[in-house]
């Protein structure tokens, strides 16, 4: 398996490419959760302290977004539209659907590490509702079925 890097090394590194601005905040959040998966407390301090806001402020804007995540997640991330489009054409079936098959409830992750379910505010996808994501992967027009079969085929 290999090492992962520290959270204080990916922040330097996204300080050097994007900056050390308050504006720059999402970025830097951005790029230790596309690394490491989540925020570790560490990074959200460190980010904290080289751009010169509060450790308060850092912690609010890894938590406002869905996208980002303050604790471990499984490789796969499943996200559920839960916006009225979805849910008018069936995404509570598909929920229950998926957290039978994966034996999990919304924002929790499989005991293997695998997988983590979520819901989320529009996909932007309303057109194929009901529709989730998995990482940066649109399914639409989806059964419990067909959700069935997508996690299954899931590596």
């Amino acid at each position: 398996m290999q090492n992962k890097r520290s959270p204080r090394d990916i922040v330097a590194e996204a300080i050097e490419r994007y900056g050390s601005g308050r504006e720059e905040i999402v970025q830097l959040l951005s790029a230790v959760n596309e690394e490491l998966g989540y925020i570790p407390e560490e990074a959200m301090r460190e980010i904290a302290s080289l751009t010169g806001v509060s450790n308060a402020e850092v912690y609010s804007v890894a938590t406002f977004y869905s996208f980002f995540s303050t604790k471990p997640r499984g490789k796969h991330i499943i996200r559920l539209c839960n916006t009225i489009s979805c849910s008018m054409k069936g995404a509570g079936d598909i929920l229950s659907a998926l957290q039978e098959e994966l034996g999990v409830e919304v924002g929790e992750t499989t005991s293997d590490g695998r997988i983590t379910l979520e819901t989320t505010s529009c996909l932007g996808l309303c057109d194929g509702a009901p529709a989730l994501l998995i990482g940066d992967v649109p399914y639409t027009e989806l059964t419990p079925e067909r959700a069935r079969e997508i996690v299954r085929g899931l590596e």
